[in-house]
């Protein structure tokens, strides 16, 4: 089983890199799924519920990302989700268990809130500060 300790450690390590991210505009709110394509759990939320987070994140004005890798057991290794590892990496310490699904609304590239499994919390969040920042 992955330990938190171990993934915390990944996330340290992470952080070196993570400054060279992508520019993110001011105020921009982003709902982020990281997932594996051996989760059953995570193929089901994109199956079942991926394209209406997504409607609703065009409608009112969040972005919504969709980190998808092979495997579960890759998830600690550092770099593994590209160039929106960081974000998985600092919410780490907050997650009680690192395996996804795992959901994380951040805003101007800053963590407001991570979910663990709870996608429906994460899209609340999402719809809140969408308000707010519009």
């Amino acid at each position: 089983m992955l330990k938190r300790r171990m993934f915390c450690a990944a996330a340290l390590a992470a952080l070196t890199v993570a400054a060279g991210g992508q520019a993110i505009a001011a105020g921009a709110v982003t709902f982020h799924f990281y997932g594996a394509e051996d989760c059953p759990p995570c193929m089901a939320f994109k199956r079942d519920h991926l394209a209406g987070v997504k409607a609703e994140g065009g409608a009112l004005g969040f972005e919504v990302e969709d980190n998808v890798i092979r495997r579960t057991r890759d998830v600690p290794t550092p770099g593994v989700y590209g160039e929106r590892d960081p974000i998985l990496r600092l919410a780490a310490p907050q997650l009680e268990f690192v395996y996804p699904p795992i959901f994380v609304v951040s805003q101007a590239g800053r963590i407001v809130s991570v979910h663990g499994h709870d996608w429906r919390a994460a899209l609340d969040s999402a719809r809140q500060l969408a308000g707010q920042s519009g």
